[in-house]
């Protein structure tokens, strides 16, 4: 769909519409972008033929590939409605167990997980999904005694009349990378922080950024009265030495890291005929990623 007019998009949803009509089958009010292609344009068309909401897939926060796999929870209050994430594309090559668990375990505190089955089986080996496996997934469903819904039921939990300013800025927002595993060392005459990176996508750590505050209020706010590093252009995650003002005997100190991804243009690349021009284009900045959760230290 990425690469037909839109008065050609408009067309095909009024026809696929009529078609329903002629068949007698009830008219849908959800859609399901084919093969992920989703822009701008499709995102108008369906608001102005009547349909609630549409649901893409994993891409691009998470890589376009056959084995599909896990992505990003639905939470309401962040996305448009227009845009909602699926947390796992399940199927034969993605057939984990534990992966299944830890989407639906994500579906706490208004979040939703919203799962992919195509053909159960499907014509294609890619995206099949034997019955055995559908069979086991709804009975740990059932077990799990989990709400299990249609998209188009939807409606009956989410106000869809509220929209993002910017459609694609939450999609934006997960196109970085995360700092975890923060440690400090102090055993010696510096004080040495050191971190692990966290990302969906092949990508690595262009640049980050140290905060250091003396108390977690402080920090929570980003007051670095101790210290403040600014953007560092370094892909080093060890031995980061402190560079702040001077820590009096046992004092504490409160502490987090912001990373900014540098991508990876060969995935890029491979992808970029999927992926509406617009994100292929933010998908090639470097874009700051969510600020650590803090930690503490004391010389």
């Amino acid at each position: 769909m990425l690469h037909i007019s839109e008065e050609e998009i408009r067309s095909q949803i009024a026809g696929f519409d009529r078609a329903l009509r002629e068949q007698g089958i009830q008219s849908a009010t959800t859609f399901a972008y084919p093969g992920e292609h989703h822009d701008r344009r499709i995102v108008r068309a369906l608001a102005k033929a009547g349909y609630a909401n549409a649901r893409r897939g994993v891409t691009p926060e998470f890589p376009l590939n056959e084995r599909c796999g896990p992505s990003s929870v639905y939470n309401p209050v962040d996305e448009d409605p227009f845009l909602i994430p699926s947390v796992y594309c399940r199927g034969d090559l993605s057939p984990s167990r534990k992966e299944f668990s830890q989407a639906l375990g994500q579906a706490r505190g208004g979040k939703i997980s919203v799962f992919i089955y195509h053909g159960v089986p499907d014509v294609h080996a890619h995206c099949t999904t034997s019955l055995e496996l559908f069979k086991q997934d709804m009975q740990h469903l059932k077990d799990e005694g989990c709400t299990v819904i249609a998209m188009r039921d939807l409606a009956k939990y989410v106000d869809f009349s509220k929209r993002q300013k910017d459609i694609y800025a939450p999609i934006i927002a997960r196109l970085g990378i995360t700092a975890t595993d923060l440690k400090c060392d102090t055993s010696g005459d510096a004080i040495v922080f050191s971190w692990k990176t966290k990302t969906t996508r092949p990508q690595t750590q262009s640049a980050y950024q140290l905060i250091v505050a003396s108390s977690p209020e402080k920090l929570a706010i980003n007051q670095a009265d101790l210290w403040d590093s600014g953007r560092v252009n370094s892909d080093r995650t060890k031995n980061i030495s402190y560079g702040g003002k001077r820590l009096a005997k046992s004092q504490s100190a409160y502490w987090k890291v912001r990373c900014w991804n540098n991508p990876d243009q060969v995935e890029i690349d491979r992808v970029k005929n999927w992926i509406a021009t617009e994100l292929i284009e933010e998908m090639r900045k470097s874009h700051p990623g969510p600020i650590s959760p803090p930690a503490g230290f004391s010389k």
